[in-house]
């Protein structure tokens, strides 16, 4: 039997092998008939690989346009989720602006047509750290017959870390404290928000620290009086005012009754003209007497000389 079947390989050998070639031939025939190399195109989000310790990369770019070719049977097998695209940075260790290429990784067996757009603008933005002072801003108020006297913060001084152009747009850290009718003293937790000229958060600052506690004295039985300001205007020898104008002309003054039955009016700080001075027009503080709160610490002063 073994014979006989060693027998029948050995006869026809040509036409055995020209056989097993075209029945090869044909396979690759078919399969190429019924699973052809196609093309595709997928719309996938893009970002940036290696970046450079302390720097923060910015980009307009969302998505990146990526061609490949592959047999049918890959685009069915493997979907956009195996796609990525980025703009590799390894090269790029300074501040500035580039033009960085696109870059496509994707399965083995496609093989990549195009990704358009070839290159983005990255803009790469150094962290930097800034001081800037805590601002309390004061919502609602407390009782009547009741004053704040006092707000203390457990930090003065505040630090924004983050890409330079963004800390460079904050211009105040301000943080609420709501009064809510309060007749007591109380301690508040008090979030920290960087904002920008517009009043607008500045995304991307850190403000460290976030939250600052903020301890709220608040005093009773005070009274209210509201008394004119005067103006302290030392006039040069040989000079003469001819205008004076305070805004606002009083002003309202918290105490104890004691204190406030003997005050009739507020005076400001001194103001010391320059000898040939013509005219001031600015702020001036209150000389407000121990014990005594206004609802301003400072008016508008304008005062002019005569020729």
């Amino acid at each position: 039997m073994l014979e006989q079947i060693k027998d029948a390989f050995r006869r026809n050998k040509l036409q055995k092998i020209i056989a097993l070639v075209s029945s090869i031939a044909l396979w690759f025939f078919v399969m190429d008939t019924q699973n052809p190399v196609i093309n595709g195109s997928y719309d996938v989000p893009v970002s940036v690989t290696n970046i450079p310790a302390g720097y923060k990369p910015f980009y307009a770019e969302q998505t990146i346009n990526v061609k490949l070719s592959a047999p049918r049977s890959y685009f069915i097998d493997y979907g956009v989720n195996n796609i990525r695209a980025f703009a590799n940075l390894q090269n790029y260790s300074a501040e500035g602006e580039y033009e960085v290429p696109v870059e496509a990784s994707f399965p083995k067996g496609f093989e990549l047509d195009s990704v358009s757009p070839e290159k983005i603008h990255v803009q790469l933005d150094p962290f930097i750290e800034k001081q800037m002072p805590a601002e309390l801003i004061v919502t609602g108020s407390p009782l009547e017959n009741s004053i704040v006297k006092s707000m203390e913060k457990s930090s003065d001084q505040l630090t924004l870390i983050g890409p330079k152009t963004a800390v460079r747009r904050v211009e105040r850290t301000i943080g609420y404290v709501g009064l809510n009718g309060n007749s007591e003293s109380f301690e508040i937790l008090v979030p920290i928000t960087a904002i920008d000229g517009d009043g607008r958060e500045v995304r991307g600052v850190r403000v460290a620290p976030s939250v600052i506690t903020v301890k709220v004295e608040i005093a009773n039985e005070f009274q209210k009086k509201t008394v004119p300001v005067v103006a302290n205007v030392s006039v040069p020898q040989g000079r003469e005012i001819s205008e004076l104008i305070i805004s606002p002309k009083e002003v309202e003054i918290i105490g104890r009754e004691e204190i406030l039955s003997s005050i009739d009016s507020i005076t400001t700080e001194p103001l010391n003209f320059i000898v040939n001075a013509r005219t001031f027009i600015g702020k001036l503080r209150l000389d407000l007497p121990d014990g005594i709160t206004a609802s301003k610490n400072e008016v508008d002063i304008t005062c002019k000389f005569k020729d």
